[in-house]
């Protein structure tokens, strides 16, 4: 992989001037950060809570800064890496605040959109919709936070099991047996 010339320039301000270069990264990679955080955790977190957590992903890249290797990766995929953890975490801590267990509803999720000009149509949709939510709760623990962390927040296999605790095959299985009871459990509402 080719190194970026941006990247070596920010790592040596870093390396030589902590300020100045963290400055850098930040004005270079800071809106990326917060695009990713934004998209995961803003209807269940305040703006504040997401410009927290958008510094927090600046300090664990700093804290992290002898493991960056610009051979096997990107400052920005590095920075896209953390960010997507913080926002994992910071929505799991919301959820946790909120109720002593995860329930997810179709706010998280949204409605499917209604491209037709029915009434009728735009009702079955929102009924399947809550149909699916139904069924994704009633999965339990830890099925529909993996399935919320996968096609919600987008996580890596790897990232989902290194923030619940399992092992990656672990949790390929368990996707795989809940969308197999999903697909039993909607059948005949998709």
């Amino acid at each position: 992989m080719a190194v970026s010339l941006n990247d070596e320039k920010i790592m040596r301000l870093i390396k030589k001037d902590s300020n100045a270069g963290m400055d850098m990264l930040v004005e270079t990679y800071g809106a990326l950060a917060a695009h990713i955080i934004r998209r995961r955790i803003s209807s269940v977190c305040s703006e504040y809570d997401i410009e927290e957590c958008v510094a927090e992903t600046f300090v664990d890249f700093y804290t992290q800064l002898d493991r960056i290797d610009l051979r096997k990766g990107s400052l920005k995929g590095y920075i896209s890496v953390i960010a997507r953890r913080r926002a994992a975490d910071r929505w799991s801590k919301a959820m946790k605040e909120s109720s002593s267990q995860t329930q997810i509803d179709e706010s998280y999720f949204g409605t499917i959109p209604d491209n037709s000009p029915g009434p009728d149509i735009a009702a079955a949709q929102k009924e399947t919709s809550e149909r699916l939510m139904r069924e994704v709760n009633r999965l339990g623990e830890p099925d529909s936070e993996i399935l919320f962390r996968r096609y919600y927040l987008e996580q890596s296999l790897g990232e989902i099991a290194e923030a619940l605790g399992m092992k990656r095959p672990t949790v390929s299985k368990r996707i795989e047996r809940a969308l197999g009871k999903l697909k039993v459990s909607m059948e005949g509402y998709i």
